[in-house]
């Protein structure tokens, strides 16, 4: 469908705000207020190869120059047409109130975009032709048609959460010298290691329903995405139980799906994955970069952690930022935002995130103005007790780097049914044991709904002390309040019955009240102890020992609370079930195959929180 609107907007003044629109509280924008200090048109900006991206531009009605804030997505630009989109009230408001020129454009190949789409696209070689596309070229592509097209004053910044942040961590690489601030969130990182299809070679069971709408391959360019191939019509542990192995999965969607194939036929990190992590890419990065991450994201927590920690590797003269807070994905946008289910974080912190960090972090850069953050504002989560809801404000850290130097770790053994510290390790090595079996695995929450919940991050884990297959080990109440922050260390000393098993590890603040919130969990398959690229069976019955980290945590453990650390070889249907044993393609392996293990986990094993004194 060929579009080419514009709209103008009758010029008006602008209105006068109390205390101007500089970094801080901004007043309310109504819908009025946009429409008459800013002019919408949708255009379609030619690439170097040809292809043309729909775009959205929201200009300021007057006649100054201003910067750019710019989105690139994969998700769509709309509404189209005469109506403006919400956002520039909400999550944009700061760029508004500021008279941004605002840039949202369907990455090629989605919605109104032309050209074919393709999942994290790998970085075209260094010696490839300048005709070659990538990401990284459209970003360079779009900044400089919008130099010569719109009223810009040179500066052009780039943003974006989720896949869009993915997007935005590649026009940092574009080179385009214009571009001189980037804030990838909550980016799409790396799909193997730690993002949304797989952690640490656990497979994420959410990603099938993602598939099935935006893996599909679009016939032609539209206003709309994909309808979705599945219909979860009942809890989502029941409908995967329908499901229990990737060929019944595959076989559910009724269609092919090339990407999705592909992703099964390569099970261990290979170069299939590693091309596609732009981690790896990193380098001499020029303009300033904003990495902000959520604490208790349900998909690229460890995409925002892994690309900031990237970027100081291998462009340390990058001038490079670090958000961290107790979100949700993309929580830091919802100025309601105040915890998750039962938990409760407080409230502030994402306004003060987008009015005295986000915000003036661009006006800095683009516009030369105000004072840039802190390097590093990491905002640690506390949970009160029962339904208290006092709290004195965000209690914000800042830092000059992350993770800290000479970081100190608090070392816990997993002994018996509780948690020891490091002075007093066991002496005498003992075990407990569990069996894990495919036809009951351990759901991930107690309530469960039709769609996976973002509460299940802080849900209550005392559902799972009661099962048999769940080892929980408690610390003694803690004396005072005890803050981590960085990575947790996992040292796993265990025995199977089989060739392969999962290892599910929960870092748990257990409260007065007896609400034991989950603070951090993560799994890891055991084949790969040793490399993720060329896993190993499992010796069944001799010892192995497993050592990995958990992703950052930033939490208070409060006076009285206990420190609680759970152990388990499923979490259904967050991640999908292990076959457990070893087989060079789990995923051709039917359910009907699939093996019950008894894992014994040993008082050697332990954790190891990291502390700030």
């Amino acid at each position: 469908m060929k579009r080419l609107t514009i709209i103008h907007v009758a010029l008006a003044l602008a209105l006068s705000f109390a205390g101007g629109a500089a970094s801080g509280a901004v007043p309310h924008l109504t819908e009025e207020w946009v429409k008459e200090n800013y002019c919408k048109r949708e255009v379609y900006i030619a690439m170097r190869d040809g292809v043309r991206l729909h775009t959205a531009v929201y200009e300021p009605a007057d006649t100054l120059p201003h910067p750019v804030i710019m989105l690139r997505t994969p998700y769509g630009v709309g509404p189209y047409g005469e109506k403006y989109t919400s956002n520039l009230r909400s999550w944009m408001r700061m760029f508004a109130a500021n008279k941004y020129i605002i840039v949202y454009q369907s990455v090629r190949g989605t919605y109104l975009s032309e050209g074919e789409y393709e999942n994290i696209r790998p970085l075209k070689p260094a010696d490839a032709p300048w005709s070659q596309t990538d990401e990284a070229t459209d970003a360079y592509d779009t900044t400089e048609w919008l130099l010569q097209n719109t009223r810009t004053n040179g500066a052009v910044g780039v943003k974006g959460v989720s896949y869009p942040g993915f997007y935005a961590t590649l026009a940092g690489l574009c080179g385009h010298p214009a571009i001189k601030a980037v804030s990838p969130q909550a980016p799409v990182t790396d799909w193997w290691k730690g993002d949304d299809v797989h952690h640490n070679g656990v497979w994420m069971l959410d990603m099938y329903t993602f598939a099935a709408s935006f893996f599909r391959v679009r016939q032609q360019p539209s206003e709309s995405g994909s309808e979705s191939l599945v219909n979860i019509d009942r809890d989502i542990y029941s409908y995967y139980r329908q499901f229990p192995d990737f060929p019944a999965l595959t076989a559910n969607l009724g269609e092919r799906i090339p990407f999705w194939e592909e992703m099964l036929q390569h099970p261990d990190y290979d170069s299939w994955w590693q091309e596609r992590n732009v981690a790896g890419q990193l380098y001499d990065i020029k303009p300033a970069v904003l990495v902000v991450g959520g604490n208790y994201d349900t998909d690229d927590c460890y995409g925002a952690i892994e690309t900031y920690e990237a970027i100081r590797r291998q462009s340390p003269g990058t001038e490079a930022y670090f958000v961290y807070g107790p979100w949700s994905h993309g929580g830091w946008r919802d100025s309601k935002y105040t915890g998750l289910g039962d938990s409760y974080f407080g409230e502030g912190s994402t306004d003060r995130f987008m009015e005295e960090i986000e915000y003036p972090f661009f006006a800095w850069y683009l516009e030369g103005k105000g004072t840039p953050p802190a390097r590093v504002s990491i905002l640690p989560s506390r949970t009160l007790d029962g339904n208290i809801r006092h709290d004195t404000g965000p209690d914000w850290h800042t830092y000059s780097d992350w993770p800290l130097k000479d970081q100190e770790f608090k070392v816990l053994y997993l002994d018996r049914k509780r948690l020891t510290d490091a002075g007093k390790q066991p002496r005498c090595r003992r075990s407990r044991s569990y069996v894990s079996d495919p036809e009951n695995p351990v759901p991930y929450m107690e309530k469960l709904t039709n769609g996976r919940s973002k509460n299940y991050m802080a849900a209550d884990q005392r559902f799972a002390e009661k099962r048999s297959d769940v080892l929980t080990f408690r610390g003694e109440p803690l004396r005072e309040d005890l803050t981590a922050e960085g990575p947790v260390r996992v040292h796993l000393d265990v025995s199977t019955s089989t060739t392969d098993a999962d290892f599910i590890v929960k870092v748990i603040d257990e409260r007065p009240d007896g609400y034991q919130m989950l603070v951090r969990g993560d799994a890891f398959r055991a084949r790969y102890r040793r490399s993720f690229s060329s896993p190993e069976p499992v010796p069944p019955g001799e010892r192995i020992s497993i050592d990995f980290l958990l992703n950052e945590i930033a939490h208070v453990f409060q006076e009285g609370h206990r420190i609680v650390v759970q152990i388990q070889s499923s979490w259904y249907p967050v991640m999908a079930m292990s076959p457990q044993f070893y087989q060079e393609n789990p995923y051709t392996v039917p359910s009907t195959e699939y093996k019950t293990c008894r894992i014994a986990v040993w008082n050697d094993s332990w954790i190891g929180l990291p502390v700030i004194k």
